[in-house]
């Protein structure tokens, strides 16, 4: 098998909130040679914008930042085996990322370090131990494609 875990398709989905309709992008399953026991910290990472229009979704500048975010914590977290992304969820005036982590303290260290010399970001990072994917598997649980 040669699919790494940052090249493989991620299944997408939408759902309503508020009047808003909000964006899923997850990961289908749990990869094959993963344990989720390596990864037992669950990270929220949560970036409240202010949508430009009535659609709730970030405006240009906005999703431009997000995207580079996101490419820094791949680039940081998933290429490096610290971490892996399994949802990224986008609406209603918010973006969350939800990665599993080897060592969330370890891994928002390193991050810090990557982003000293840069603008604060308006993240916010909620933790919990979550060793058996529980949050992520109850949540596809939900999802009907």
């Amino acid at each position: 098998m040669t699919d790494q875990p940052h090249e493989q398709e991620w299944l997408t989905a939408t759902a309503m909130e508020d009047e808003f309709t909000v964006l899923f992008r997850l990961l289908p399953t749990i990869p094959q040679n993963l344990k989720t026991v390596d990864f037992p910290a669950r990270v929220e990472i949560i970036w409240s914008y202010t949508s430009p229009n009535e659609t709730g979704m970030p405006g240009p500048e906005d999703q431009q930042q997000m995207n580079q975010f996101e490419d820094q914590l791949v680039e940081i977290w998933l290429k490096t085996g610290l971490g892996h992304l399994t949802m990224l969820i986008t609406g209603n005036q918010i973006c969350e990322w939800q990665w599993y982590l080897r060592d969330a303290e370890q891994a928002l260290q390193v991050l810090n370090e990557a982003l000293a010399d840069e603008e604060p970001l308006p993240i916010e990072f909620h933790t919990e131990n979550d060793p058996d994917w529980y949050a992520y598997s109850n949540f596809m649980e939900q999802v009907t494609e």
